[in-house]
């Protein structure tokens, strides 16, 4: 059900979804990168099956248009990568009409206690006030299990890398 509401604004904008394959799951009522497009909502898709750490905070960024990628996750010195994306975040929050984020084939990222996802809530639960405050549409989607119809609808757009 969560991908036929990424464009609705709060109080059902601003949330975290965990989806698992639903036998009446219909791709025909998902609202699709083109519709969020039209509202100026701003959109990313990656495969948590395919990208590592610096892939997917990097991907995250070029494709939400932050300011100031690439990220660095951990490095030796300076600000680490997840605080400076989560700062870029809540700079888009005053200027984009709402924030997706769809992460695909994600049950085996939560497997690992030391996996990304666990940055990217975290920094995500952190910034939702921002997105909230002005009643837009914020969401993280975890597509758990492949489903074949999330990744036709979601990730046909290229990442701009």
């Amino acid at each position: 059900m969560a991908y036929e509401y990424l464009d609705h604004p709060a109080p059902v904008g601003g949330r975290i979804a965990f989806r698992h394959n639903e036998p009446d799951n219909d791709p025909a009522e998902y609202v699709t990168p083109a519709k969020l497009a039209a509202q100026a909502i701003t959109f990313a898709y990656i495969d948590g099956s395919s990208v590592n750490e610096a892939e997917a905070l990097n991907s995250l960024g070029r494709q939400l248009g932050t300011d100031h990628p690439p990220y660095d996750p951990r490095p030796l010195q300076g600000m680490k990568g997840w605080l400076r994306f989560m700062d870029d975040l809540v700079s888009l929050s005053e200027r984009e009409a709402g924030m997706v984020i769809v992460v695909d084939n994600a049950a085996p990222l939560f497997a690992d206690p030391a996996s990304w996802v666990f940055e990217l809530i975290m920094i995500w639960v952190q910034q939702l006030k921002h997105w909230r405050r002005r009643g837009v549409p914020c969401h993280l989607t975890f597509q758990m299990d492949a489903d074949p119809a999330v990744s036709a609808v979601y990730g046909a757009i290229p990442d701009s890398s």
